[in-house]
């Protein structure tokens, strides 16, 4: 394995920081850890904003989000993981638009910032320091 580069160390840095974030979200709405709803909150959460909430839609979006921010985390299939990651904070930044910009109060940024950091990690990859380059790697 060649030596890691300040690009590689930004990429993981990144990734774990990306990553890390969104699976605590992700496994509050699949567990309830955390504070977070479970999926009968979750399924609550989808009702509220008029999106379909019967199962096992809420089971297989947190499933999903789960498994793309771990993925994310641990850089592998990381350019399809942080890719659909970003397309749920997508989502969420177009849900709470109606309420302004400023995440304090509900916007959009905070969600826009995320998917956008999420965004570059798809289209740089995961870097040296990931589990995909390191299997491709192995004999």
């Amino acid at each position: 394995m060649p030596a890691a580069t300040g690009l590689d160390l930004a990429l993981l840095l990144l990734r774990m920081v990306a990553g890390g974030f969104l699976l605590p979200h992700a496994l509050g709405k699949l567990f309830g850890w955390f504070g977070g709803p479970g999926l009968a909150g979750f399924a609550a959460e989808l009702r509220g904003f008029g999106l379909p909430a019967a199962a096992p839609a809420p089971l297989l979006l947190a499933a999903l989000q789960v498994l793309s921010g771990l993925a994310v985390l641990l850089g592998w299939q990381t350019r399809g993981a942080a890719l659909v990651a970003a397309l749920f904070l997508l989502s969420t930044a177009l849900l709470a638009l109606p309420k302004g910009w400023f995440w304090m109060r509900g916007g959009a940024e905070y969600s826009l910032f995320w998917a956008t950091a999420l965004l570059a990690i798809a289209l740089a990859g995961p870097g040296a320091l990931a589990l995909q380059p390191a299997l491709a790697g192995a004999p």
